[in-house]
């Protein structure tokens, strides 16, 4: 999921491990998550963007993911093509 956190940590004069601190987790995750190989539980998500004085839509970008097309396809090859009614 793309992300401003980089941006808007870079705007403040902040480190990834001061962001980690306040947030309760560590600079390798910020970093992991900054460049996308890590997506955030929603308390982390929601923790990071209080700390900015944003909304989570203006820190992460909810746009079509690889991640998620490849669950898509993988659930439609799964059910045939067909999408499931209960």
């Amino acid at each position: 999921m793309k992300n401003r956190i980089k941006e808007l940590r870079e705007r403040r004069g902040m480190t990834q491990e001061q962001l980690g601190e306040m947030v309760g987790t560590s600079r390798q995750a910020i970093n992991a998550i900054e460049t996308e190989k890590f997506e955030p539980s929603i308390w982390l998500a929601y923790d990071i963007s209080r700390v900015f004085g944003c909304s989570i839509e203006e820190v992460f970008l909810f746009g079509e993911s690889a991640r998620k097309s490849r669950s898509e396809s993988s659930r439609r090859e799964n059910n045939g093509g067909q999408k499931h009614t209960d």
